[in-house]
């Protein structure tokens, strides 16, 4: 740890939890043998494509692999080198046809690990029946997947709202979000109807953590049709267009991150812009080799080409650069790692246009030509981040001490850069675990200074993780996953308050989450 900070390939604390799900059928050839199968998809990739740096590309990319530099998405670390290459992890269908069409496309997706949105115009008598169908077919179908699949069903706030609200916290897989138009938003003041709307909306959060929120005013809408729906993919990172798909994939900022004998010395930006190049070079090229479900899926899915690179570990990053979460120097830093990072992939997907021509729906009209309609997604990345061993996207430290249910299986462990921060400053390694894990608060253990440096999300002001989340979206050019995990003791009208200010700083969406609204919270402050 003396040059960097961060866990290689299969050696993160969840490693063994993760086998099952990630390695799956490959499970007795190792996390070493999963990093080959996917440089054996990049090499696919490059066949026919006449780099000139192909072997320097491929050894890049495999050492990325190996110390989670950049991770892609989880469905293609389960796929790659199966016979149906479904490695995309974001997916919209639409589900304006007969259910008994729909159904089969939503399995063919959920069995490929994929998340599914879609969108309802809450007009239709039917919408509950339509929502819960899905839903329990998505359930009844989960025998054999790596891992439970799950859906996002959006609807515009000016539907049916009382029937959509009445399904919240009810739904087995189903995420829901409301759509909420800018016009929407600026009548707040002066429609008595709007404003109770809108708290209808927030007092269902209050209770349920449903819906999340979501400004379609505010979308990329680039598609093979011209004006179709569009949809926000499970998370809502990645906007797309009906029957349309996308691959993401995310880079760990803690490992650029360069640390000496004393302590952190900078970010090592030259790196973390090759490495965002790597996977939009690597993303473009497996849109060559997924498996879609539908004809139609395919069309629209190569006519954009739409990836989505992200990052991950930015709580971690700014704990290891002395920056407290929410303060302004973490929105600088915000800004410079968004702006970074959408420049480098702007820049790789116009290399790749001119080489190998732009997407094929690109028009003047959106800008100088490049290979990718979509650049820049930063997602949740849950399980990413379990096998980085580091925190999700941008989301602040949940807690020093995490309770982790993987699988069915519950992990107890201390934060790990949490225990690096300790003992870089002297504190007892073996001491300070105990008496966190006794249930000592961090402020006892590590004193106010060390403690003030590393909050947990709910001690994370909401309007913080507002400015932080808008600070990105400034920059790239699809969505953030973002949630606002807030103590028990949050008011509706905070709620209501935080869904105005993430509109007016320019936030895509985003989901407020108030702790013990769900018995069965995957995380949980121990």
């Amino acid at each position: 740890m003396q040059n960097e900070i961060g866990f290689m390939l299969g050696k993160s604390p969840f490693a063994n939890n993760l086998e099952e799900r990630i390695l799956h059928r490959h499970k007795s050839k190792g996390w070493a043998a999963l990093a080959g199968r996917v440089v054996n998809l990049a090499s696919q990739a490059e066949n026919g494509r006449s780099e000139d740096d192909t072997e320097q590309y491929l050894e890049e990319f495999h050492a990325a692999l190996m110390s989670c530099s950049l991770l892609p998405n989880s469905p293609l670390l389960v796929n790659a080198g199966e016979e149906k290459q479904r490695v995309f992890a974001c997916f919209a269908v639409d589900v304006r046809r007969p259910i008994d069409e729909i159904l089969p496309i939503f399995r063919f997706i959920h069995d490929g690990m994929g998340g599914v949105g879609y969108t309802v115009s809450g007009g239709e008598g039917s919408l509950t029946s339509l929502v819960q169908t899905i839903d329990q077919d998505t359930v009844a179908h989960q025998s054999g997947r790596p891992r439970p699949a799950s859906n996002a069903v959006t609807m515009p706030i000016d539907g049916d709202l009382g029937a959509f609200l009445s399904m919240a916290g009810k739904l087995s897989v189903t995420n829901m979000n409301v759509a909420i138009d800018d016009g929407f938003m600026e009548a707040l003041d002066s429609d008595a109807i709007a404003m109770r709307r809108l708290r209808s909306v927030a007092t269902s959060i209050h209770q349920s953590g449903q819906p999340g929120v979501l400004f379609p005013g505010r979308l990329s809408r680039i598609a093979r049709e011209e004006a179709p729906p569009f949809a926000a993919n499970v998370c809502g990172e990645a906007p797309l267009a009906v029957d349309e798909s996308a691959p993401l994939a995310s880079l760990n900022l803690v490992r650029f991150c360069k640390l000496n004998g004393s302590g952190f010395t900078a970010f090592d930006e030259r790196a973390f812009v090759r490495h965002a190049q790597l996977a939009t070079r690597f993303l473009d090229g497996i849109h060559d080799y997924q498996c879609h479900g539908t004809g139609t899926m395919r069309l629209n899915t190569m006519a954009t080409r739409k990836i989505g690179v992200g990052v991950m570990g930015f709580a971690h990053a700014l704990i290891l650069c002395g920056i407290r979460y929410g303060s302004p120097e973490s929105t600088v830093f915000a800004e410079r790692i968004a702006g970074l990072l959408m420049s480098a992939v702007r820049t790789e997907s116009e290399r790749l246009a001119r080489k190998f021509g732009p997407y094929p729906s690109w028009r003047p009209e959106h800008g100088a030509p490049r290979r990718n309609a979509g650049l820049v997604a930063i997602a949740g990345t849950a399980t990413l981040a379990l096998i980085a061993g580091t925190t999700g996207g941008i989301e602040p430290m949940f807690s020093p001490v995490l309770s982790q249910t993987v699988i069915g299986k519950t992990m107890r462990l201390v934060d790990p850069i949490v225990m690096y921060m300790l003992t870089n400053h002297g504190i007892d390694q073996g001491r300070a675990e105990a008496r966190l894990l006794a249930g000592e608060s961090l402020r006892e253990v590590a004193g106010d200074k060390l403690a003030d440096l590393m909050p947990s999300a709910s001690d994370v002001p909401g309007d913080q993780h507002i400015v932080v989340q808008a600070a990105f979206q400034r920059h790239i050019d699809c969505g953030i996953t973002k949630t606002i995990n807030c103590p028990s003791t949050t008011t509706e009208e905070q709620i209501l308050g935080w869904i105005r200010m993430a509109h007016s700083l320019g936030c895509l969406g985003m989901t407020i989450y108030r702790d013990g609204s769900l018995d069965d919270q995957p995380m949980r402050r121990a």
